[in-house]
């Protein structure tokens, strides 16, 4: 019997146990046996993936953050697909066309594809319906900008809400997933159309990304410096009135009861961030035929039924089409996945890994003073990094 290994983020014990059912269904059927090798962080896992590029050794294919696909093409570490083998892979699930790398797909050498979407992301705003209603404001129009968004915090913290809003203020991946959206709403962008140069230096991304730090004074003072995992339990304990967070806290197990009755979810404000996972087959990999049908099946509709929404959120409207999906807060996340956006352009990753420090400096420095604007911060900060980064690039 063929084995391969599969490297796979860990997305919980639950999800685990469903893909493991799955993979002995994929055994029966197939005859090729799948070791899973589990990367236990996003950050243990980058350099995990790393070091696989590097020394060309470890498993046949991986699951890796979408944005993390253009440096591992310039280490040339991966396996890319032939047109006939994404069609094959693609053609029972239809993949939404917003969840494709964008410059690793299309025509000619230079745009080959180098992996395949596999799992869907987005975030979207929860909030507690009833503390809305207490502070008079609809939930219409809470969310449905950036200024309405503002407003609504205003509006609770002038009703004696203690905690309007709770955010990940220490370094977060996450962070830039939310700036996005303001920027991108404010008519900006972080990288220029061809993706060679920055602009997030540029007035109108500026104006989005100060909008979103001035929310700092709607963050209670002394619970204000959270990583995700504590901003996300912030919400889910009753203490935060809003938050920004994805698709897992609609099934975390310690949110309390008061909290799950009244949980309601809205799009962000300006354009939703899409991201998620891939999968790739490495270079070095002497199992090729077992890797592209392993992927293939992974795709099916019977590996979406169990798949998701533990390990991520469905990429095409057939997998949508799940039951579940139609009730609940679900459409929200539906309507974020075929509308929104990803970051692209093949220099991501090097601009991705800069902001999020910058981002998290940014916090520091404005939370010391929360009575003032963070503008002149934000402003020096990203204007000080696009010029590094520009002397770099050239």
């Amino acid at each position: 019997m063929e084995e391969i290994t599969l490297s796979l983020f860990d997305h919980g014990q639950a999800a685990i146990d469903k893909l493991q059912s799955l993979l002995q269904r994929f055994e029966q059927r197939d005859n090729i046996r799948v070791h899973i090798e589990l990367m236990p962080s996003w950050a243990l896992g980058w350099s995990r993936l790393v070091e696989t590029a590097l020394y060309h050794s470890g498993p046949d294919v991986s699951e890796v953050g979408n944005t993390w696909i253009g440096d591992l093409v310039r280490m040339e570490a991966l396996r890319p697909f032939k047109q006939k083998e994404v069609e094959d892979i693609t053609e029972e699930a239809h993949l939404f066309e917003n969840v494709w790398v964008s410059g690793t797909r299309g025509e000619g050498d230079a745009s080959a594809t180098y992996s395949i979407p596999w799992l869907g992301d987005s975030r979207v705003v929860f909030y507690r319906r009833d503390l809305l209603k207490k502070a008079g404001v609809s939930e219409a129009t809470a969310f449905k900008d950036a200024a309405h968004f503002e407003k609504t915090l205003a509006t609770l913290q002038e009703k004696g809400i203690p905690m309007p809003l709770a955010l990940p203020t220490r370094q977060s991946q996450l962070t830039i997933h939310y700036i996005a959206s303001w920027i991108w709403g404010a008519g900006g962008d972080f990288l220029s159309p061809d993706g060679n140069t920055v602009i997030f230096d540029q007035p109108l991304a500026l104006e989005g990304c100060k909008a979103f730090f001035r929310l700092g004074r709607y963050l209670s003072p002394d619970v204000c410096n959270l990583n995700q995992t504590e901003s996300d339990q912030a919400f889910l304990s009753g203490k935060a009135a809003v938050v920004l967070s994805g698709y897992w806290m609609l099934t975390d197990e310690g949110m309390t009861p008061e909290v799950r009755e009244n949980m309601g979810a809205a799009p962000v404000p300006g354009v939703p961030f899409v991201g998620g996972q891939d999968l790739v087959v490495w270079n070095y990999s002497h199992h090729e035929t077992a890797a592209l049908k392993l992927i293939q099946f992974l795709h099916t509709d019977e590996a979406g039924k169990e798949l998701y929404p533990l390990s991520g959120l469905p990429i095409s409207d057939n997998a949508w089409a799940n039951p579940l999906f139609g009730s609940g807060l679900y459409p929200v996340f539906r309507a974020a996945m075929q509308k929104g956006r990803g970051f692209r352009g093949q220099l991501w990753g090097l601009v991705e890994k800069r902001l999020t420090n910058v981002y998290s400096d940014i916090w520091a420095n404005a939370l010391k003073q929360p009575e003032s604007s963070p503008d002149a911060i934000v402003e020096t900060q990203l204007k000080g990094l696009a010029n590094r980064l520009r002397l770099t690039l050239e």
